[in-house]
């Protein structure tokens, strides 16, 4: 009853974009949004590690924009590395994920604001000539003008029903709004049948695991939209876990929850977690303790999405 409800009200909503209803903001940079149908676990943060980087690498000055979920601040906030640094903020103030974004690319400029319209617009009044925008989860966010639309299929996921029933964020047919489709979490078992019959070129995204140190038995817990891909890397990667703890997703480590993690440890004072979880972490947790993230490095096979790229920057 609740999904279809659900339903209900995303096919409105949609129609009423579609309709012109509803005004599409069109701005005066490229915009690129990658986005999901599914409620996370998709991999959007290691793809837009990547979308980042491949920009960089074309002599392009890029701008992100995200809301920064479960931030603890509110309204927009515009920063890069520098900047959260002299002011010594943390993943919590901008969200876990800008925050990883900005360690990794220190000099990009980051906004957080759930209103994308008027992030833009602050964007467009900054005096500086940006090559691209790129939404961060902005599938479902349609009040801006996208010159590609990217949805990120995680291909482990079930893609039969909506929320709360199932995980789909709208129809799966929807997808057809999309101008590409990339395929992650490589399962080589994912049926194509519905994505091929919407004419959209695909992509298959190739994810690299590492660990940040040279450890192979420990304790593990993570807080990210699909923690059984985690369990699942750490036995890829020969990782013995003694026992683990799923937070949910974009947990923030309080007092009350490194108690929780604490009383894992027996002898053995390693743990692992997820590069996301791990700039989260207080500091004397992570000097107390030996602790190992997971890296992850994506790529997208062939030079197809790097063209479809150019002709958008």
């Amino acid at each position: 009853m609740i999904s279809l409800l659900f339903f209900i009200l995303v096919k409105v909503r949609n129609w009423l974009y579609d309709s012109g209803f509803f005004q599409i903001y069109r701005s005066r940079f490229p915009v690129i949004s990658v986005g999901n149908i599914t409620a996370g676990g998709t991999g959007k943060t290691p793809f837009v590690l990547y979308l980042t980087k491949m920009v960089i690498k074309k002599g392009l000055r890029p701008l992100i924009i995200s809301r920064g979920y479960k931030r603890s601040s509110s309204g927009l906030f515009f920063f890069n590395w520098g900047v959260l640094k002299k002011s010594n903020l943390g993943a919590n103030f901008v969200g876990d994920e800008p925050f990883l974004i900005s360690k990794k690319f220190p000099d990009v400029d980051i906004i957080v604001n759930k209103d994308r319209v008027s992030a833009v617009k602050f964007a467009e009044n900054l005096g500086v000539s940006y090559d691209v925008i790129i939404l961060d989860d902005a599938f479902q966010h349609r009040s801006i003008y996208r010159d590609l639309d990217i949805v990120l299929i995680n291909t482990n996921q079930d893609h039969k029903s909506l929320l709360p029933k199932g995980l789909l964020r709208e129809p799966y047919k929807n997808i057809s709004r999309a101008d590409c489709v990339v395929l992650t979490k490589n399962n080589p078992k994912f049926n194509l049948d519905d994505i091929n019959k919407l004419s959209l070129s695909i992509f298959e995204c190739k994810e690299v695991y590492s660990l940040s140190k040279n450890k192979k038995k420990g304790i593990g817990f993570c807080g990210i939209g699909s923690p059984v891909s985690f369990w699942k890397t750490l036995e890829a990667l020969s990782v013995k876990v003694y026992k683990k703890i799923d937070f949910k997703d974009h947990q923030n480590y309080n007092a009350t929850t490194i108690k929780e993690i604490e009383r894992l440890f027996v002898d053995n004072k390693t743990f692992f977690t997820t590069e996301k979880d791990w700039v989260k972490l207080p500091e004397d947790f992570k000097i107390k303790y030996d602790g190992v993230f997971v890296k992850m490095d994506v790529k997208i096979k062939g030079d197809e999405f790097n063209r479809l790229i150019d002709r958008i920057c």
